[in-house]
């Protein structure tokens, strides 16, 4: 008889991931061990080795999960839309991905022993924000190419658009300010900084 859901083996990983991201946030990145992971997921050390090469790629993985559960990636966008209505959907689900509070918790983590832990910063920018930047970055080469906007450095532009958007409602997030300064929304600035985009990078 066929099995349904997900296969015992992605199961289990997704209950490494959870694990994982729950003891790295809660006790920090140097305090956990891969022995704690294995029995909060409960699961063997073994079981996580025939996943992960270790903390870095556990942690590598947990992000990326991130932005694959947000769509984020170049293979999950439908690219067909015009700027104009591709660029705010983009940022909102961006946003909103960096606001969830897993997400925060573990920016935070990266922030604080990134510098006592190098591999800790470059395993969250290479399974995140770099993701990110090459999914927007192929956008706007065909935006480009369609003579809608006009790009000549498109990672550029990318990076530029995406530290843009995420600035005011992120920092503000992880200031914990009791209330927004400027009482301006989240989709309010979002709309303010694709319009100061496609102005600064208008085809015309």
């Amino acid at each position: 008889m066929a099995t349904r859901g997900r296969p015992k083996s992605d199961q289990k990983k997704q209950q490494i991931l959870d694990a994982a991201a729950d003891l790295f946030t809660t006790q920090g990145y140097a305090n956990t061990s891969l022995e704690q992971v294995a029995e909060s997921a409960n699961v063997s050390k073994q079981t996580i080795y025939s996943h992960f090469t270790g903390k870095a790629d556990l942690l590598q993985a947990g992000v990326k999960r991130r932005c694959m559960e947000g769509q984020l990636t170049a293979e999950q966008l439908d690219l067909s839309p015009p700027p104009g209505e591709f660029l705010p959907l983009f940022a909102e689900r961006f946003i909103g991905i960096l606001q969830d509070d897993s997400s925060l918790r573990m920016y935070r983590l990266c922030l604080s022993e990134g510098e006592r832990h190098s591999e800790l910063g470059a395993s969250f920018f290479e399974s995140g924000p770099k993701l990110v930047i090459e999914a927007l970055a192929l956008y706007l080469t065909q935006a480009h190419d369609k003579q809608q906007l006009r790009v000549d450095h498109p990672q550029l532009a990318a990076a530029q658009f995406l530290f843009m958007v995420r600035g005011f409602p992120i920092e503000t997030a992880l200031l914990n300010l009791p209330e927004r300064p400027f009482q301006i929304s989240n989709q309010e600035y979002i709309e303010q900084c694709c319009a100061m985009f496609l102005r600064a990078y208008s085809a015309n």
